[in-house]
């Protein structure tokens, strides 16, 4: 009797955890904007509340008053921003649901448990995303019969395969997306699951840090291709400085370097220069185009409209171009002000501090994932607030031990 009990505990505590996959993988496809531009954003907002709330329920609940109060009080910023904007546009809707969403998802997990999830759900599209990128590279005609979505402005074709999207109209300019809107925002969630498999495995899988690597790579990503070496270079420090097991986990820094640079070799050479004028030639712009320019011009833009109103922001209404708006740690002042800034700013950035006992090793991998959020507009995306409100929840967790101890 008592083996059969143990046994069902076992196996409603797995099934209770495959549950909790799908509801995350649901979290993430919906608040991919990919699921955005085919229908719209209430649609996908409410599937991912719903999401949310489903892995609330059937997640490992961890409710702490103070970080409710901290939830409260960053909704409360946001309501005030557009009620003081006259802003009630369906971005600012689709704000209020992402934040909540976010909440809810980090509230039902612990810490190590959303980074397990995470990285089994980003593994997943990152190793779809890169057969069929070498699919369309080595044989494109076979895509040519499937269904196609045009992106809007209809500015590009798209064959949707679901776990991943493939473009099939930009010639020899192909990126991968994965489920993703833009390469930039994938290159994004790759990191990041590099940065949880090198810093929070207990034993690291060096065939998904090679999935993951491949990935952002085939992303064309500039800003993806920085943060990768920034990431490695971390970990290569890192691992010198420890004395345990450190021909062991030297062998493997040097693996990954060494697979990365021959990769974007072999790359450079298969698309015949189509890496270095697309990538490392943004570096060169004039002084009207250009992605230098265009980050440039993001910035200057941000600055200028955080300017209107620092403290309560300008809320959607006040965003006239959304093609300016791409430089997240901006984003934050410029749409509802300071307080969501700092607040967003400090979560995001005890996220990782949580992830490495040393100072340096602490600031260098916040510099890693504030480097792959440079370029793209992830201020309000549903991972960028469970990065955030999961490093609130660490903080009152530490603050709670350290009561404890003393």
């Amino acid at each position: 009797m008592g083996c059969e009990k143990r046994n069902m505990k076992i196996n409603k505590a797995l099934f209770q955890r495959n549950i909790c996959t799908v509801l995350f993988f649901g979290c993430l496809f919906c608040s991919s904007m990919y699921l955005f531009e085919m229908y719209n954003g209430f649609v996908s907002g409410i599937m991912l509340l719903f999401f949310s709330a489903m892995l609330y329920v059937f997640g490992t609940k961890s409710f702490v008053k103070k970080f409710f109060i901290q939830y409260l009080f960053v909704i409360g910023t946001i309501i005030l921003s557009m009620f003081f904007n006259k802003s009630f546009e369906s971005i600012d809707y689709r704000v209020l649901i992402v934040v909540t969403a976010a909440f809810l998802a980090v509230t039902s997990m612990t810490f190590d448990e959303f980074i397990a999830e995470y990285k089994k759900c980003i593994f997943l599209i990152a190793i779809v995303s890169v057969v069929l990128y070498s699919l369309f590279k080595i044989s494109p005609q076979l895509f040519n019969r499937m269904p196609t979505y045009t992106w809007r402005y209809g500015s590009a074709r798209f064959v949707n395969l679901w776990l991943t999207v493939v473009p099939v109209s930009m010639g020899d300019y192909f990126r991968n997306f994965g489920i993703f809107y833009e390469p930039g925002i994938f290159q994004f969630y790759l990191n990041l699951a590099i940065i949880f498999e090198l810093f929070k495995s207990e034993k690291i899988n060096v065939f998904k840090v090679l999935i993951l690597s491949v990935a952002v790579i085939t992303t064309l990503s500039t800003n993806g291709y920085i943060t990768l070496v920034l990431i490695f270079f971390v970990y290569a420090l890192r691992v010198n400085t420890k004395t345990k097991e450190k021909k062991k986990h030297n062998k493997k820094v040097t693996f990954f370097i060494i697979v990365t640079i021959l990769l974007i070799v072999f790359l450079v050479l298969l698309d015949q220069g189509i890496i270095g004028t697309r990538v490392f030639n943004k570096f060169v712009s004039t002084k009207e185009s250009g992605s230098f320019y265009d980050r440039s011009n993001a910035i200057s833009y941000a600055l200028k409209k955080s300017g209107n109103n620092p403290l309560l922001g300008v809320a959607a209404r006040g965003i006239f171009d959304a093609y300016n708006v791409t430089f997240t740690p901006l984003n934050w002042l410029m749409m509802y002000g300071i307080v969501i800034e700092v607040i967003a700013m400090i979560g995001f950035s005890c996220f990782f501090i949580n992830m490495t006992e040393k100072k340096w090793s602490q600031v260098a991998l916040g510099i890693c994932a504030f480097s792959s959020i440079l370029s793209q507009d992830l201020s309000f995306e549903w991972i960028i607030w469970c990065l955030i409100f999961g490093g609130f929840k660490q903080l009152n967790s530490n603050s709670k031990i350290s009561l404890k101890e003393q």
